[in-house]
């Protein structure tokens, strides 16, 4: 019940105009719904009397409206205004609901767009420590259940509007029906709940095991060709079918736990409303024509209390998702990498320099004191052992980290001060393990920067040494790439990633391990097409190939914490 209230207080709070109308729509079609089953009872006395006596109607506002208009009540105008009620109660529940259906899929929306935004923004060192199943799993499945928890809540707040509604009803035409109905809904309740706490505890699991079953699907995956090559497959299909078994048990717990109520539910108020006309029969004062109407209000109240329980528990299935996906999100936001600086970057660079820098990744040095300094338009090759903290200059560079000593400076300007997204403009990055989208070449190397034209394509291919493997394509520019790359050779993906990075016409240029994958032949090609573009564009290339000095116009070693720049 707890979390229950947690539930409500974050869709009341986190969207509070979308709720309170879909509360104030589904108040509005319960108070006409209530209208049509109050006008029964003066229908029924003119269906079997042929007409009502305006005496016999309690002083109020009703009477004096109709006495004030010449209202003549009968069949007709009964009916009509039992005709026009049902209407109105439907086209304002018809809007209510069509209301909820929207907020339900902007509900998902606003989620998952909340979580990609935090995802874009968070530090590097988020995006070493976390799943990426963990987040797939948030921004698809979490953020459908959790809109269908707004949904349930919708639903359940409903049906306690039309439950008051009724209740309201009952108790002024007759309190001891009110309180008889009340009690015997409660009776049903205490005896269906322990299918409320089942259906909870599914949902719970439910939660938990699809995450890690998306977390070990996404590893998987990513690895499938290493896993099959040694014919590892079925060993790791072992671990997928425990948690899809452990899945497929706690689904069957929640489907046979809401099945089972709404089965159970109906026998259960046959018997509880036979024990209630047998109850009101004998020691109740009810007309014959008031009988009936009180008939159907009970019905109408234990079926509300019915469908408050029934929303109840499918809420509590679906708000375990939604408190996962809050905590995701959180967490990532916590992960802000909350760059302080805002100055424009220079509009020419002149040089980049680390000056004494030092950094550490869980209380491990990497680089100790370490000073660099790059020229522009020149190609700057770091070397070093796997491990040593190539690749953390680039990051350092790049703005991923940030030094526990010393600076990074642009002309001078620590990088700390710039705005890192205007700086990162200038920057064109190609790393170790070449990621493609499963698109055309063209759309791998615009990245949606739609303002990039065809000739600016194969002008950058061109300049990677792509354009003539790229025109041999069946489709040139429209040609797909497969998962990754997969339909391209190592060396045509590392060409596509390398015209990525230059399209935009950057001022420097980062490699990492760029040419680890390449054979010999291809890594020499490559290296001759980078000292072709250190003419218009600074180059920082990272490797733990000593070939590479012969291309670089600089050389540096890091070895053990230290950096030395190698003369020759």
């Amino acid at each position: 019940m707890k979390q229950f209230s947690k539930t409500l207080h974050f869709f009341f709070t986190s969207y509070p105009a979308e709720t309170y109308l879909v509360v104030i729509l589904l108040a509005l079609a319960g108070i006409a719904e209530a209208f049509g089953v109050a006008a029964f009872l003066p229908f029924l006395q003119i269906v079997l009397e042929g007409s009502v006596n305006i005496d016999e109607i309690p002083d109020g506002t009703i009477k004096n409206f109709i006495i004030n208009n010449n209202i003549i009540l009968n069949f007709q105008t009964v009916g009509g205004f039992i005709a026009a009620a049902i209407a109105l109660k439907a086209f304002i529940l018809w809007s209510a609901l069509r209301k909820v259906s929207k907020i339900v899929a902007h509900i998902s929306a606003d989620l998952r767009d909340r979580l990609m935004q935090a995802l874009l923004k968070a530090n590097w060192s988020y995006y070493i420590k976390s799943a990426m199943g963990v987040s797939l799993n948030a921004l698809v499945l979490e953020t459908f259940k959790s809109s269908m928890a707004f949904l349930f809540a919708a639903r359940f707040m409903a049906a306690s509007v039309q439950f008051l509604v009724y209740a309201i009803s009952a108790f002024i035409l007759s309190w001891k029906v009110f309180i008889g109905t009340v009690l015997i809904g409660s009776i049903i309740v205490i005896m269906l709940w322990a299918l409320v706490k089942r259906a909870n505890k599914a949902g719970n699991d439910q939660t938990d095991l699809s995450k890690n079953m998306l977390v070990q699907m996404a590893d998987m995956l990513t690895g499938i060709k290493p896993l099959r090559a040694m014919a590892l497959e079925n060993k790791f299909m072992s671990i997928l079918s425990s948690h899809s078994n452990d899945l497929e048990k706690a689904q069957s717990s929640e489907l046979i736990s809401t099945q089972s109520m709404r089965v159970i539910y109906e026998p259960l108020m046959v018997a509880m409303a036979i024990v209630g006309l047998f109850i009101t029969l004998k020691f109740g004062d009810l007309s014959s024509s008031e009988l009936p109407v009180m008939g159907i209000i009970f019905i109408r109240l234990l079926t509300s209390m019915n469908v408050m329980q029934g929303e109840y528990q499918k809420l509590m299935v679906q708000q375990s998702a939604l408190w996962s996906l809050i905590k995701t999100i959180k967490t990532t936001e916590d992960a802000d990498s909350a760059w302080p600086g805002t100055e424009a970057p220079p509009q020419k660079i002149e040089k980049i320099d680390l000056e004494n820098i030092s950094f550490s990744h869980d209380d491990t040095n990497i680089i100790q004191n370490a000073t660099i300094s790059f020229s522009p338009k020149t190609m700057t090759a770091i070397i070093g052992e796997s491990g040593s903290g190539k690749t953390t200059i680039l990051d350092l560079i790049s703005g991923f980290y940030t030094p526990q000593q010393g600076s990074v400076r642009l002309n001078a300007t620590n990088i700390q001060n710039l705005d890192i997204i205007k700086w990162r403009e200038h920057l064109g990055f190609v790393p170790q393990e070449v990621f493609l989208f499963n698109d055309t070449i063209a759309e791998n190397i615009r990245v949606g920067r739609k303002d990039l034209s065809d000739d600016a394509l194969w002008q950058a291919l061109d300049r990677a040494g792509a354009k003539d493997f790229v025109t041999n394509q069946p489709n040139g520019l429209n040609s797909m790439v497969g998962e990754n790359g997969r339909m391209l050779s190592g060396g045509q993906r590392q060409r596509i990633a390398i015209a990525r990075a230059i399209v935009h016409n950057p001022e420097v240029l980062l490699l990492d391990e760029a040419t680890s994958a390449l054979d010999h032949e291809t890594e020499e090609r490559l290296l001759g097409t980078l000292r072709n573009l250190a003419k218009s564009i600074t180059i920082i290339f990272v490797s733990h190939n000593k070939d590479v000095q012969k291309y670089a116009d600089s050389v540096y070693k890091i070895k053990n914490g230290n950096i030395d720049k190698i003369e020759f």
